[in-house]
C-alpha cells in the first residue's frame, strides 16, 4: 500500500496540527474498525441464535476479533473446527453416531433418533445455515458512517483545544 507525503511550510501551530493528524488519523480509523468488528460479532451471536445453532454454546463463544497493522486490519471469525459447517453446510458424510446421539438427546428426540439422523446426513449433509456472512453484510453498510462519526468526532475535540489554547 502506498503512502502519500507532503511538505507544509509556514505556520508552525499549521505544521504542528498537520503531524498530529498525520499521527492520530490511523489511530480513528482502527478505532473504527474496531466499532465495526464489534457489531458483525454481535449481529453474529445473534443470528447464531436465530438459527438455533445454539446447542452447546461452543459457536456462540468461539467468536473472536482480531487486529492487525496497529488495527487498519480487523478479522471476525470463529476459533471452532465446525463454523464452517454450520455456515456453509456439509457434502453427505457419515457422522460420528456418539455426537448424534447427544445431539438427539439435547434436543430431545431421544437417543433411538440417532441413526436415522444419521443416515439423512450420509445421504444429503446438511444444509447452510450462514450466521457470520449476514452478520458482515448487515454490518458492512453502517462501516463507513461510523468511520465518520470517529474521524469527525476526533476532528471537532480538536478543534475545541486548539482553539482553547488561544
Amino acid at each position: 500500500m502506498g503512502m502519500f507525503g507532503a511538505k507544509v511550510s509556514g505556520s508552525a501551530e499549521l505544521k504542528r496540527d498537520l503531524d498530529w493528524l498525520r499521527a492520530t488519523f490511523p489511530e480513528w480509523l482502527a478505532s473504527g474498525n474496531l466499532l465495526t468488528a464489534n457489531a458483525i460479532r454481535d449481529r453474529a451471536h445473534q443470528n447464531i441464535l436465530d438459527i438455533d445453532a445454539y446447542d452447546t454454546t461452543a459457536l456462540y463463544y468461539s467468536l473472536r476479533i482480531k487486529t492487525a497493522r496497529r488495527g487498519l486490519t480487523v478479522l471476525v471469525g470463529s476459533i471452532s473446527k465446525y463454523a464452517p459447517y454450520i455456515e456453509f453446510g456439509t457434502r453427505p458424510h457419515w457422522p460420528p453416531i456418539s455426537k448424534i446421539r447427544a445431539w438427539c438427546i439435547r434436543k430431545g428426540l431421544g437417543a433411538g433418533a440417532a441413526f436415522v439422523v444419521a443416515r439423512k446426513i450420509a445421504e444429503r449433509g446438511t444444509p447452510p445455515r450462514p450466521w457470520l456472512n449476514p452478520a458482515f453484510l448487515a454490518e458492512r453498510r453502517f462501516h463507513l458512517e461510523r468511520m465518520r462519526t470517529v474521524v469527525n468526532n476526533g476532528l471537532k475535540t480538536h478543534l475545541k483545544a486548539s482553539l482553547g489554547r488561544k
